[in-house]
């Protein structure tokens, strides 16, 4: 059950449904972004995760995340995932409009219930 639920948050991600996306969170779900190029954010509450999901889904014209391997158990779960996408602004990490990226991550994923509680991403 709980990789079905990281299964459908990834389609909506992609299908940029960010009320499908939030459909599968709690309302003080916490959600950190850690990446190596030295950005990093956290934000707390399901509103927080709805700005700044409309506001990175507006930075690229095209993008996907795809998931590689998942491991689930205890109410956590890991999963490695590919990100691909073409810049539609200039990025704070140097990629120009209409540059490719394609990075290779982990994310980490913890339940209450049927619900993601927490959500890491690590590129």
């Amino acid at each position: 059950m709980l990789d079905e639920i990281i299964r459908r948050y990834i389609a909506a991600y992609n299908e940029r449904d960010i009320d499908a996306m939030l459909a599968h969170v709690t309302d003080d779900v916490v959600f950190e972004n850690i990446s190596n190029t030295g950005q990093s954010m956290r934000l707390e509450g399901k509103d927080m995760m709805r700005q700044v999901a409309e506001v990175s889904g507006n930075a690229f014209s095209y993008r996907r995340q795809r998931l590689i391997n998942l491991i689930s158990g205890a109410g956590k779960a890991a999963a490695e995932i590919e990100f691909e996408g073409r810049a539609a602004v200039d990025l704070p990490t140097g990629v120009k409009a209409g540059q490719s990226v394609k990075v290779r991550g982990a994310s980490f994923f913890e339940f209450r219930g049927p619900l993601l509680c927490r959500i890491a991403d690590y590129s």
